[in-house]
C-alpha cells in the first residue's frame, strides 16, 4: 500500500475543511479504478473518521446479471465461439463460469479488443463479440461493427450489455443512498465531457470528475470538501488534461450512429429505463437475442447488490474472505479488478 505523508499540505487542508463541516462525509467514488486507487494508496486509512468512501455502481462487470454469462455459455454449447475481455471470465453464472465452460470445451476466446476480434476472426467462424461496458468501451465496438461492414462480414455478432452511467446515478442518488459528495469516473468523462455530468447538479450535491493518481484523488478530494462548505453544486473537473466539456465528440458521434438507447438490469439497481445501449435498428442484424430473468440469482448470500448500493462494506458480506476470495469469486464484485470486494481484499486494513 502506497501512503502519503500526513504533514502534506493538501491532506491537512482536506482534513481542516471537514473539521468545519463538522461531520464525518459519506461520499461516493462511482468508477471501480477510484475505488483500487483510494485502496491502494491507503485513503481509507488515512481519512478514518473524516471520510466514508462508498463503492458506486461504475463497474461494468459488477452490475452485469449473471443471467448475461450464462447467455453466452449457452451460445457456446450451440458452436459459437465467444470473444470477450478476460475480466469477464470468472463472473460466475448460474452453473458455471465461462472460464470453466471453455475448459470443458466450450470455444470462448479473450480478446483485447474488439476490432482486433474482428480482424482475426476465421472466415468459417461462427462469432459472437461480448459487448460489455460503459460509454468508455462502447466507441471500441462501434468501430467493431464499422469494420464488420467494411468487410461485409456475416458470421459475426455482437451480445449487447452496455450500459449508460446517468440513468444508474440518477436512480441511485434519488431512491438508494445520501451521500455528501460524488467522486465522477473520469474514464467515462473523456468520452461524455463535463456536460454528460451536469444532470447530477439538479441532486444539489457536490461532484468533481477525478483522475486515478494520487494526487488526482487528493486535489478531488479538496476540490470536493470546499464545495460542500460552500454549498457549491457545480460539476468541477479536477481531470483537465483529459476531460475536456464537451468531451470526445468523435466518440460520441460514432456511439450515436450505431447505438440508441435500451432499458438494462444493474445488479443491485434493478431494471433501469434508458440505462444501456443496443444496436440501432438498421443494425439489428447483427445483435444476438438475449433472454434472462432479471429477479433471478443463483447465489443468494452474495451481497454484490448491497455493496453497489452503499448498503454495506464488502467485509459485512458473510462470504468474504471466508469463502470468496479473488481465487474462487462467488460474486462479481470479486472478479473483476475494479470490484469493490477484490479492492478491499488485496489493498491494506479493512476493517
Amino acid at each position: 500500500m502506497q501512503t502519503l505523508e500526513k504533514g502534506n499540505p493538501i491532506i491537512n487542508t482536506i482534513k481542516n475543511n471537514i473539521e468545519k463541516i463538522g461531520r464525518q462525509l459519506r461520499i461516493i467514488e462511482v468508477c471501480g479504478t477510484h475505488t483500487v486507487s483510494i485502496y491502494r494508496n491507503g485513503f481509507h486509512s488515512l481519512f478514518k473518521g473524516y471520510i466514508d468512501f462508498i463503492s458506486g455502481p461504475g463497474c461494468p462487470v459488477c452490475v452485469t446479471h449473471e443471467g448475461y454469462i450464462d447467455n453466452l455459455i449457452e451460445l457456446a454449447k450451440m458452436n459459437y465461439t465467444i470473444y470477450t475481455f478476460g475480466d469477464l471470465m470468472k463472473v460466475p453464472g448460474k452453473s458455471m463460469s465461462l472460464a470453466e465452460a471453455k475448459a470443458k470445451g466450450g470455444k470462448i476466446k479473450i480478446m483485447y479488443s474488439p476490432v482486433d476480434a474482428v480482424e482475426n476472426i476465421a472466415e468459417d467462424e461462427e462469432a459472437i463479440i461480448a459487448a460489455v461496458g460503459f460509454e468508455t468501451t462502447v466507441p471500441a465496438f462501434a468501430l467493431s461493427l464499422e469494420k464488420v461492414l467494411e468487410k461485409d462480414l456475416k458470421n459475426v455478432k455482437f451480445a449487447c450489455e452496455l450500459k449508460t452511467i446517468d440513468q444508474p446515478l440518477k436512480v441511485l442518488l434519488k431512491d438508494h443512498i445520501k451521500v455528501d459528495g460524488l467522486i465522477l469516473p473520469g474514464h467515462v468523462a473523456t468520452i461524455l465531457g463535463v456536460d454528460g455530468f451536469k444532470f447530477v447538479e439538479e441532486f444539489e450535491i457536490p461532484s468533481v470528475i477525478s483522475g486515478f493518481e494520487k494526487y488526482d484523488i487528493l486535489l478531488s478530494l479538496l476540490s470536493l470538501t470546499q464545495s460542500i462548505l460552500d454549498n457549491d453544486f457545480t460539476v468541477k473537473n479536477e481531470y483537465k488534461r483529459i476531460v475536456k466539456k464537451e468531451g470526445n465528440t468523435v466518440a460520441k458521434r460514432y456511439i450515436e450512429r450505431f447505438f440508441e438507447r435500451t432499458d438494462a438490469y444493474f445488479r443491485g439497481l434493478g431494471l433501469i429505463e434508458g440505462g444501456g445501449l443496443r444496436l440501432k435498428s438498421e443494425y439489428s442484424s447483427f445483435s444476438v437475442q438475449l433472454k434472462y430473468d432479471y429477479e433471478s440469482f443463483s447465489n443468494s448470500a452474495c451481497r454484490c447488490a448491497d455493496v453497489l448500493t452503499g448498503k454495506l462494506k464488502p467485509f459485512e458480506c458473510p462470504l468474504f474472505e471466508k469463502v470468496c476470495t479473488p481465487q474462487t469469486p462467488k460474486g462479481a464484485c470479486m472478479v473483476s479488478q475494479e470490484g469493490s470486494c477484490n479492492a478491499y481484499f488485496r489493498f491494506g486494513k479493512w476493517k
